[in-house]
């Protein structure tokens, strides 16, 4: 897998994710935030994003389960002829955002939103994703019909 991340996890990123998200929204809006987050699955993620659009998806879910499973994250994957689900019970970065008090904003999920949007762009893919609860979400990846 090429992006992998190693030593120390410094979660304060999560913090400063939950608050960027949110002052870019505000200041900026959707449509700019969005593109961000494009840029970020097309150009940053090449490499998931070229897998994904030659229709192969593997590389994205070794991606989530790396970094699901660096922090703790309780997540659950199933199979079968039409999808696949990532369903996540305990999301590692709200989980950090609740022991230190901190409120998770509601635009915090837009990350996991925009860039699943912008990964399946131009893909035999669609990425739903679905928040259920705080901290417990699942994204579907099946191909279009």
């Amino acid at each position: 897998m090429r992006y992998v991340d190693t030593g120390e996890v410094h979660k304060d990123f999560h913090l400063a994710t939950n608050e960027t998200i949110d002052f870019v929204l505000s200041e900026y809006g959707e449509d700019f935030l969005y593109e961000l987050f494009r840029r970020t699955a097309q150009e940053v993620y090449r490499d998931i994003y070229k897998n994904l659009k030659a229709g192969n998806f593997k590389p994205l879910l070794e991606h989530w389960e790396y970094y699901y499973s660096r922090e703790n994250g309780k997540y659950e994957i199933t199979e079968d002829d039409e999808k696949v689900c990532f369903y996540v019970t305990d999301c590692p970065a709200v989980r950090h955002l609740k022991e230190k008090n901190i409120p998770v904003k509601k635009s915090f999920y837009l990350q996991m939103i925009m860039l699943n949007k912008a990964w399946s762009e131009g893909t035999p893919f669609l990425i739903d994703t679905k928040i259920i609860s705080e901290g417990e979400y699942r994204m579907t990846l099946r191909r279009r019909i």
